[in-house]
């Protein structure tokens, strides 16, 4: 379990910085909705995640169906996101945060929901 969250964690770095990235053109450049910014992103960000987990991490093998997983991924990673934009939201309405820097705090709480969801259910051999 310990590789397989060293591995989840370097999936996630890349992710990270791709959709950071993104969210920050989003924002500050384009001076796009932060919550509408973020569902796409995220979105975006999923099938990357889906398929280097797939592959690399949680390597389930010949017993588990790439496409049927993908539906259980899509859907712990739409509460996710779901999750992520009412965060985001609580965040922006109660506090002076900048929604980029609103957006790293949670991040933390958003990589270890995502793990359980992956090792536990959406990826489970």
């Amino acid at each position: 379990m310990k590789i397989e969250f060293f591995k989840f964690i370097v999936v996630g770095s890349v992710n990270f910085f791709f959709t950071l990235a993104l969210f920050y053109l989003f924002v500050t450049i384009l001076a796009i909705n932060p919550i509408f910014s973020i569902a796409f992103v995220s979105a975006t960000g999923l099938f990357l995640t889906y398929y280097l987990n797939f592959t690399w991490v949680f390597l389930p093998g010949q017993k588990v169906n790439f496409r049927e997983n993908l539906v259980r991924y899509m859907a712990a990673n739409g509460v996710s996101i779901a999750l992520n934009m009412f965060l985001l939201h609580v965040l922006l309405l109660n506090t002076e945060l900048d929604p980029f820097w609103a957006q790293f705090a949670l991040i933390p709480f958003l990589i270890a929901f995502n793990f359980a969801t992956a090792k536990f259910w959406s990826l489970r051999n």
